[in-house]
Order: C-alpha cells, then structure tokens, then sequence
C-alpha cells in the first residue's frame, strides 16, 4: 500500500484546521450533554445499538464503517424529532487478550512490532501487557477516544465493560434463567478446540475473527482381506457405500498403523490421528507404514462383504478425512474421472497390480435418478445403462481430474439424486429414497460397528489466536446452550418473521444459520468474564454474554450516574427479575405500581436472614434503593425493546443468530428487536484489511491526517449496506476537498449577505418565506422546488437507510443543480444574486444542505450552523420540512428539463456541422403545431394508460376507435401516421416518470421555457438575444423558414436552424 503523504492542502493558517474544529464541538457537545438520552414521554424513542468492541487493538479504517453507519442512524432519527439512545460498552470477555498478553509475556516479534509499527505505542506501555487488564485498559481507552474524535453521538453516561461486577451479576441471571427455561444442557458434543489454551474457540478466538465450523462425517472400517486390521474412510454419503469399488491411497505419503481403543488396530494418515484423539479415542502408536506398501492389497466391503482393490491417487490429501477415500465411480465425478484416468495408464501401475486387473473395475449403480433433461440437453448418448456420475461428466466436458468443473458436476449429482433418488435392486434399500436411506444406513453402519461418528473443521485451517492449529474435540460434561431445541428454533423464526431486517435480501442467510444451528459451548474453563452461577470452575464465553447486553446500559447509567453501587448487597436475580419481568419478589413487593412504597418494617426479611446488616436496616436506605429500582423500571419499559441493532455480516452466523434466539426465549413479545441492520466490510485498495498485508490504518491516526467528516462520508459513499466497499485515500481526498468547498463557498456567502441573512432567519418560529412567487423568475422557482425535492429524497433513502444514496444526493446531485442555477442566473443578471429574495433562496439551499449533511459531517455542519447565527446546537434543531409536490413544481422541473434539451440538440447541430461559437449569427427554433401537439396528448394518453404491448399498430387502432365519432380528428390520426411513429418512439423513450409528469401537466407551453432561456442561450452561443428566433409552426405569415425546417417540428423536439 502506498500511503498518501501529507499534503499542505489539509491545513489552513499553518495547523490542521478541522481537528480544531473538531475539538471545539466534542467540547461544546460534551458541555451541553448534547448526546445524552433521558425518560422523556413527550417524545418517541429510538433506541439504537451496534455491537460493542473488543479491546485488544486500536480500531482501524475497517471497523469505523458500522459504527459510523449506526451513528448516522441515530442523528437522523434525533432530527426526525426522537429521542435517540445510542450506548456503547466494551466486551473484555474471553481468551484473545490473555492469549496476546502471553505472546507479549515471551517476547514475540511480530506482536511487539505491531505495537510499535502499526500502533505507535511506546516500550513501556508495551512491557506493561504482561498483565492482560492492561491491554485491555489501554485499547478500552484508545477506541474510545476515536469514537469521540469520529464524532459519534455516544451517551457515554452509560458505558460499562463486561467484566464489571454489576454485569457480571446481570449475565448470571440471564444464565440462571436460560437453565430454568430447559435450554442450557451439560454433556458430550463437538466443539472447535485450541489444543494450547485447552479451550473451546468461537470467532472472537481466532486469527482473522473465523467462526470454527464443523461437519460430521461417517468413519466406515473397511478390513484387509489378509489381516484384521482395518483402513477407515470418512464420508458424507454413507448410502452410496455398497457402489464402492476401490479404495484410494496417496501412495507417494506415510501413513500410521494404530491401535484404537485397545480394540482394533487401524491405518490412518498422521492428521487424523491427531484428530480422533481430540475426538475422545484412546489411540497407540504401532508403526509408520508407506502408503505405497496398501497399494494393490484387497479390502473387505464391510456391507456388500465384497473383496475391492486398493489403489493409487495423488489427489488425496493427508488432513482430509482419514488419508483414505473411497471410490463410487457410478455417483462420484471425481472417482469415475480418476477411474478413467488409473485406466489410461495402465501401464504405468502395472508393478503395483500383481493381483488385480484393474480394466475390469465397472461402477456400480445403486440409485435411480431421472436424467432425462440432462441427457437430451447435452446430446449424451443413452445406452442401456446409464451411469449418473458419466452423464455429469459429459455436462461439463470433463477430460481429466484436474477440471474446475468436477466441483460443480459433484453438487449437481449430489442435489439431483439426494431430492430426487431411490435406492434400487443393487442394495438391501430398494425402493427407499436417498432423503431417507441415507439417516437410515447412517444408523445402521454405526449400530452394527462398521462405522463411527467423525468431525472435521469445515472451515480449516483455523488458528487460534495464540498461533496454535485448532480442531474439532468432544468436550465431556461441558455446558452447551441447545440452538438445536425445536420449541427455541420456533420461538425465534417467530422473532425475526417480525423484526425488519435491513437489507432485506439477507433474511434468508438469518434463516440458514437457525436450521443448522445446534448445541454450542457457552463456557470455558480459562479467560476473562462471568463464572458460571452453578459450576464455579467454568467462564461464560464471549459470544454468550453479549447476546442480551442492550438491557444492561440503562442499568449502566444508575451504576456511573446514581450511585447503584452502594446498594450491591441488595442487588440479586431479584432486582433483574423485578426490572425486566416485573416480578415482585422479597422487598420488590414494597414497590406499588405507581411506584410509592407500602410501610414497611424489617418483617420482610424474616425469610432471608444472610441481608439482615446493619446498613439494610436503615428504612431509607431501603427506601432509596426502592425508589432507583422503579426508576430504573421505568426507564426500562421507556427504552426496551431495541429499535435498531447494527453490526457486520460476518456476525450472522453467531452474535446476531444468538441475539434473536435469546431475546425469543428471554422476553415477551412486545419486549422483541425490532430491527436489525447488516452492513459489508471495508477493503483498503482493493485488499482485505489486515496486519500483515501493511495496510492497516489506525482511525485516530487517520482522523488528525484527513479530518472525522472526511473519513465518515468516504466510508458511506462508496456502496450500500451489504456491499464491500473499496477505500481509497485519493478518494478520501477528494471528499475532504469537496467538503472544504462547501465550507468556504457557506462562510464567503454568509460573510457577504450576513445582514440580509439576519433578517430573513426565523421570527416567531415560522421560516421567512417569498410572499409573491410572481416576483421571482422561473429558474428560482424551479430551485426551490429542486431543494424540497431533495429533501423529501434523503428522506425516503434514509427511511431505508440507503446512506449511499444520500450522500451521493447531498454532495452532488444537489451541487449539480446548484452549478444550472448559477448558469442561469449569471445569464440573466450576470451574477448569482442581486436582491433579497435571491439570498433567500441561495440561504435557503445552503441551511437545508448544512441539515441533511449533519448526520454524515456533524462537525462541518454544526460550525456552519453556528456561523448562520444559531445559538443551539444543529442536532437540538429538526429535519428540513418538505412539502407536497404540486403540478407547479413538475412544470418547473420541465421548464428547465426543455432548456437543457434545447441546448443539448444545439451542441449536436454544432458537432454535426462543425461550427463553432464564433461562426453563430442566428439560432432559429420552431415549435410544433396545434395539430401535432393535440395528437401527442391523445398518444401519451394511451401510451399511459394502457398495459398492453405499446407498438405503432395497437396505438393507431386505438386512436382511430377513440375518435371514431369526430371525423375531423379521425382524419388528422389517417394523414399523420409518420409524425405519429416518430412520437411513439419520442415518447417511449422517455422514462416513466417523466412520461408521468408530461402526462399530468396537461397542455404545455414550450414558448415559455424558450423565451425564459433567451440570455442563457445568447451567453452560451455569444448571440444577440434580437437574432434568438422562435416561431410557431402554425405562424404561417410570419415564419422565416426558407430552409422548410418548421415541419420536422415535434412536441417537446423543435426544430433548430443555425445560421
């Protein structure tokens, strides 16, 4: 990566300008309590929250995007009039930083660099990481002042880390209740394992954030016909084991004879061995044996009970499965492509097949599929016999093993014959579909002892934070919460059926990961959080403990801001239980519904002797804990339950899958999220983020290079929601430069026109407006109907947080129409403004603008805001109005669309001819006739209204049937049936919106616009406006048309002469 350097247009008077002005407004914000969010029910809520960090590294360019994306949410909304609550915590729990403090601990180079190079952190701090608080302390603080300096409107009142004792007491709770509801379960299940830290690994664990995913596979012990000793395969397709014809072996590999559970002696690839020790096997090392030495030896089928050859492919890898594949040439591509190939050369193995003759090797087809279609499509010759994986290989033109397409033919075979097989006369299921044979011969297999269950990571490699290679391992008597309980699975497609999912395309991906989720580990026995409640040696794990956290930063608010603290002995599953469920247990049901307390003794205690202290005795302590708890309540029923959740796609498959399906169970309905906004990643020049590509940018320190503003837009404007967004630092320079546009053209003009603007800002509440719309010309009227367009558009694209679209209207498309209406002012008055009401209008553009641009640049906007002479804060201010849009807005929207027409068939008619400005004495335009003008509304009449295929012959067969009684109109549709094609394709070129706006202004008088356009079309061409010429077609004696141009006239297309 190149690094932009450090350019001086970023500074102005000598020092970085905006992070001046950045401070200021943290200041002035922090001062006012700006982003604070109290009970008020004079307003409607919004609470927003975006999956809080982890603090083991500085959050870089990367990360900013959903928070920045979150934020932009919350300001909008707080304009919009709501009363946003937007909270942030930090997630301490888990291994990574106690992992990171170790590698720091042994001195490791590559970590120590990071720091150093990446980082800019200096030795000491570095040497005070071998305590693993520290890290987190130092990180905690680093993220949050970036956030500051990006500007998020955080509510910092309410901040708190996940190993803070309020919360650790708030997270035993949520467990004690998940276990009462049936759903936590302790026993043997699979779970990605870090064989170094000796603990189970989520996505938080691991080098790159991978989330560890496992398949299960069937191991089948195939036995050598000469001795007892077995080689065991794995696969996904146990049924297609009696189509087995040989097994496959890298015979170029070693490979490791073993003694497996003091029972049965095995040959495994040295990978495998490892992983079922992990998998609970108790294994003894016997020997190495080459696999060159199994080559050509005979197995026994432990079903078909049929003697199979052994034989040689190099495709099989040694941490696949056991080192060992089966061949089932008749339903696998792969083994019938490598069959045909092991035949070819035949002469190659022939040392190896001393007892087999390996032309005789047939498939074996054992289940029935309907390749009709596929057959007919690809022309494959149908023999009597038809072998399913040949008719694949024929599809995609297969010629060898090393084929791209043998993945696709293998999904393809598989789908077909799993939805669509049946089992036929070659095995003992005849007739069963493969749906249902496969479970059934799965259980089978395994009853009888021909097979066992095997686990593979089917996302490998995937390292362990430490450096370690994890694996799958069954955990004994670890505690799991079962995703997999039916009634839980109901309960939160339930949820997310009624929660709004943004974008919505991404339902779907929810929806898988809740029917394949199953039991998950949700304890450890080492790392940083919250004992379980009732087996103290195990930590709940990091994504177990953040799955409900929303609740917790109300009651964050009372720990920092009230106090709570110093009623710690009071607080139990009691105090959670009375806050979110209303349940009034013990002293909660001192506690009225309207919040005044029953007189009390101390005779409530007589049942829980261990409270009765010195310090509970005292009434008004109880009864100001009493009295925070119903506040609290209150503000729970206030808040809850959460309007919007953000965060990145790469959390569907645990945080926010879990996030539904603990707030499903845990809550009542009215207590559901509502919504959940799903955001893509952020690449850097084309590349993914990361350390070792070099390419990290930490936010704080792009912040003091390029300004907040700069960098929020950057990571907002390049694509929406589920895209991947390419940074680049030349596009980020080109956004600081547009946005100090901006500044400098709002200061120059506010400094230039402050006294007017003074009196025409608001008096008694009510915005100054043009009394007399007369008064002002048809390019200021079109303006500010453009500014209420756009306005109401940035609406509708942030209601569907479409933020992309946004800012590409805020920045350019209102600046595109911003440049016409200078064009045309210049024109007419030969500068942009010369009376009060032009003021106002270039006023009203420039604070409308300030408004929209204040969620994405809230330090651009709120310097500007205070400039134009506003004493509050821009976010205390409201949304811009809009107003309906009527049939005069869309005739001045096609009074300005005419000019820009009409200049653009001049600059053809310049092109064509190849004249040039100074070659021009006369522009003559003619507009069309009555006649034709009738027949174009009659046509765009029909045009709209009807939905069936528009083509000249159904148009004309309408307009003659329409006009059927008026033969005057009936002869006008017979004798202008060339006029009425052309207009046809005018007007079906046109898109629909504007066909609908033609349409609903009526009659439309194209003289206007023209006459209107006068000077702007002499300033453009340097002609006197007197040799501008506009004729009617109907004006017979007075038309100047010597060249006979008047008749190629069409409505909206006049004809053009330049002399």
């Amino acid at each position: 990566m190149k690094e932009e350097k450090e350019n001086n247009n970023f500074k102005k008077n000598g020092e970085n300008f905006w992070n001046l002005i950045e401070k200021k407004w943290l200041n002035y914000w922090d001062s006012n309590k700006i982003n604070n969010s109290d009970v008020d029910y004079n307003k409607q809520k919004f609470f927003i929250t975006v999956a809080y960090p982890y603090p083991n590294s500085p959050q870089h360019i990367g990360h900013g995007r959903t928070y920045t994306l979150a934020d932009v949410h919350a300001r909008y909304y707080k304009l919009k009039g709501l009363n946003v609550l937007f909270p942030m915590g930090f997630h301490y729990t888990g291994t990574p930083i106690l992992g990171m403090s170790k590698r720091v601990q042994s001195g490791d180079k590559e970590i120590i660099d990071n720091f150093k190079k990446i980082y800019l952190i200096d030795q000491n701090t570095i040497n005070s990481f071998v305590d693993p608080l520290n890290i987190a302390k130092y990180f905690h603080n680093e993220i949050k002042s970036g956030m500051i300096e990006m500007g998020y409107s955080i509510d910092w009142r309410r901040e708190f880390t996940t190993i803070d004792p309020f919360y650790k007491k708030f997270i035993s709770w949520q467990f004690k209740t998940l276990k009462e509801l049936g759903v936590i379960e302790q026993g043997s299940h699979p779970v990605g394992w870090c064989p170094n830290d000796e603990n189970p690994v989520s996505q938080h664990d691991t080098l790159g954030d991978i989330e560890p995913t496992f398949t299960e596979y069937i191991l089948i012990k195939f036995r050598l016909a000469d001795e007892e000793i077995y080689l065991p395969v794995a696969t996904l397709r146990p049924e297609t084991i009696f189509g087995v014809t040989n097994l496959w072996i890298n015979n170029e590999e070693k490979y490791l004879k073993i003694l497996v559970d003091n029972n049965e002696t095995w040959i495994v690839s040295k990978s495998a061995a490892k992983k079922l020790e992990f998998q609970n096997h108790n294994l003894k090392n016997i020997s190495e044996i080459s696999g060159s030495d199994l080559i050509g030896q005979l197995v026994r089928n432990p079903e078909t009970k049929s003697l199979i050859p052994i034989l040689p492919a190099s495709f099989v890898t040694m941490d696949d499965g056991s080192g060992i594949v089966m061949s089932v040439p008749a339903h696998a591509p792969f083994d019938m492509q490598a069959l045909i190939d092991i035949k070819k050369n035949y002469l190659s193995y022939i040392d190896l097949f001393k007892k087999i003759d390996i032309k005789n090797i047939e498939p074996i087809t054992i289940i029935n599929s309907n390749f009709e279609k596929i057959i007919n499509e690809n022309k494959y010759e149908k023999n009597e016999l038809i072998i399913p994986s040949s008719v694949f290989l024929n599809k995609y033109s297969i010629i060898d093993q090393n084929d791209t397409n043998l993945e696709k033919a293998t999904s393809d075979l598989y789908s077909l014959e799993f939805y669509d097989g049946v089992m036929n006369g070659n095995t003992p299921y005849l007739g069963l579909p493969v749906s249902k044979a496969k479970e059934k011969i799965k259980q089978d297999v395994l009853q009888s002892n021909h097979a066992i269950i095997f686990y593979e990571l089917t996302n490998k490699p995937v390292f362990c934070r430490c450096g370690s290679l994890c694996y799958v391992k069954i955990l004994n008597n670890q505690w799991f919460l079962n995703y997999g309980n039916k009634k839980w699975k109901e309960l939160a497609f339930k949820c997310i059926d009624r929660m709004e999912i943004i974008p919505h395309e991404i339902v779907g991906e929810f929806k898988n990961v809740f029917d394949w989720l199953k039991e998950r580990a949700c304890a450890r026995k080492s790392g940083l959080g919250t004992e379980l409640p009732w087996d103290k040696g195990w930590i709940i794990e990091s994504l177990s403990d953040s799955v409900i956290y929303m609740i917790y930063y109300i009651i964050a608010k009372y720990v920092n801001t009230k106090n709570l603290e110093y009623y710690e002995n009071l607080i139990d599953d009691s105090f959670f239980n009375y806050i979110i469920y209303n349940k009034k247990n013990k002293i909660f049901e001192q506690i009225k519904d309207d919040g005044t307390l029953l007189l009390f003794g101390n005779e409530f205690y007589k049942n829980d002797d261990e409270k009765i202290t010195e310090k509970n005795k005292n009434k008004n302590y109880l009864k100001s804990f009493l009295n925070l708890s119903f506040e609290i309540k209150k503000e729970f029923e206030y808040y809850y339950p959460l309007d919007s959740r953000h965060s990145g796609r790469d959390l569907i498959p645990n945080h926010l899958s879990f996030f539904i399906f603990n707030h499903s169970i845990l809550f009542p309905q009215n207590l559901w999220p509502k919504q959940i906004v799903v955001n893509g990643s952020v690449l850097m020049d084309g590349k993914k983020m990361s350390k070792s590509m070099g390419n990290i940018i930490p936010l704080r320190q792009a912040i003091k290079k390029y300004s907040a503003d700069s960098i929020r837009v950057a990571m907002l404007v390049l694509g929406e929601l589920l895209q991947d967004v390419d940074f680049s630092f030349s596009m980020l320079k080109g956004i600081y430069t547009k946005l100090n546009e901006i500044y400098d053209f709002s200061v120059s003009f506010y400094n230039e026109n402050n006294t007017i603007i003074k009196s025409i800002r608001k008096v008694n509440n009510k915005e100054n407006k043009i009394s007399d719309l007369e008064s002002i010309g048809m390019e200021d009227k079109w303006f500010l109907s453009r500014i209420n367009h756009h306005v109401s558009e940035i609406s509708n694209s942030f209601d569907k947080l479409k933020t992309r679209e946004s800012i590409n209207t805020a920045l350019y498309l209102m600046d595109k129409d911003f440049e016409w209406y200078k064009k045309r002012k210049f024109a007419k008055i030969g500068k942009l403004y010369h009376d009060k009401n032009d003021i106002f209008i270039i006023y009203t553009f420039l604070i409308n603008r300030i408004k929209i641009l204040s969620p994405f640049c809230p330090f651009l906007s709120e310097e500007l805001w205070h400039i134009y002479g506003n004493s509050d804060s821009i976010f205390n201010s409201s949304w811009p109005s809009i107003e309906k849009k009527s049939i005069e807005d869309s005739i001045y929207e096609e009074n300005e669309l005419y000019i820009t027409n009409i200049i653009d068939d001049i600059n053809k008619i310049i092109k064509i001819t190849k004249k040039n400005n100074n070659s021009i004495n006369k522009i003559l335009i003619y507009l069309s006739s009555e006649e034709k003008n009738f027949l174009y509304s009659m046509i765009l009449k029909q045009l709209i209204s009807q939905n069936k295929n528009k083509n000249f012959g159904e148009v004309m067969k309408s307009l003659l049937a329409n006009s059927k009684n008026d033969v005057k109109v009936q002869n006008t549709v017979k004798n202008n049936t060339e006029f009425i094609k052309k207009t046809i394709e005018d007007i079906l070129s046109l898109t629909p919106e504007d066909r609908e706006r033609k349409y609903n202004i009526g009659k439309f008088e194209e003289s206007r616009p023209l006459d209107d356009a006068i000077s702007l079309l002499s300033h453009e061409y340097e002609v006197p406006c007197e040799n501008i010429l506009i004729f009617n077609e109907d004006q017979q004696k007075e038309i100047i048309d010597l060249s006979k141009k008047a008749k190629f006239s069409r409505p909206f297309k006049p004809a053009i002469l330049i002399q």
